[in-house]
């Protein structure tokens, strides 16, 4: 049992966690490794040193508790969702131990872990934002609408950074080419003396 401030962190947490929808889309199981990190949709994450605890009586797909390093997830209902839509969910919880209790800025870390990751395209972040249900705004979380704005925005910004980023690399490793093609080249050597007489033999 959890007592004082972590409780009712956990608390407010788990039932703030009940806005995401489920979906009939059928998935692998999220399971444990050995080496503490969690397989979802095939890929192994792990939230730094936070916890992470299965429980399918969850009500909603996912909780964080900040203040316990303890991160829950519904396997049964995440089980049901889109391969996009598990690894959000798992991201936003991660996100809230890196940006606290804000639920649209741990949305936009779970978008740009999933873009720089490689895991969440547009087809994907529309997955996630149907997953919402179009749930009205709630004294814990946004309305789904607004999240799903949020999430457009998010994405955008992400994608751009992503891009200059990779024209920045681009324009880096052309720069060191160019540079390399016009350093002067080192002469063969020369031959310093020639061979030494050593030894007159006989050929049998």
């Amino acid at each position: 049992m959890v007592s004082g401030r972590g409780c009712a962190c956990l608390g407010l947490l788990l039932i703030a966690a009940s806005i995401f929808g489920t979906d009939v889309n059928a998935g692998p199981a999220v399971s444990t490794r050995k080496d503490g990190s969690i397989e979802i949709a095939g890929r192994a994450v792990q939230c730094g040193k936070v916890r992470t605890k299965l429980d399918p009586q969850l009500p909603g797909l996912g909780a964080a508790a900040p203040a316990m390093h303890l991160m829950i997830l519904n396997p049964r209902g995440l089980q049901r969702q889109p391969d996009n839509v598990r690894l959000f969910v798992y991201h936003h919880e991660c996100g809230h131990h890196h940006v606290g209790a804000s639920e649209l800025q741990a949305d936009c870390w779970a978008v740009n872990r999933g873009v720089r990751d490689g895991w969440l395209d547009a087809a994907g972040l529309k997955q996630v934002c149907t997953s919402f249900g179009g749930m009205p705004e709630t004294p814990t979380h946004p309305s789904a609408a607004r999240r799903c704005r949020n999430l457009d925005m998010c994405f955008s910004s992400v994608t751009a950074a992503v891009r200059r980023e990779l024209a920045d690399k681009v324009k880096a490793e052309a720069k060191v080419e160019k540079a390399a093609a016009k350093a002067p080249q080192s002469p063969s050597p020369d031959l310093v003396s020639g061979p030494t007489f050593i030894h007159a033999g006989a050929v049998p």
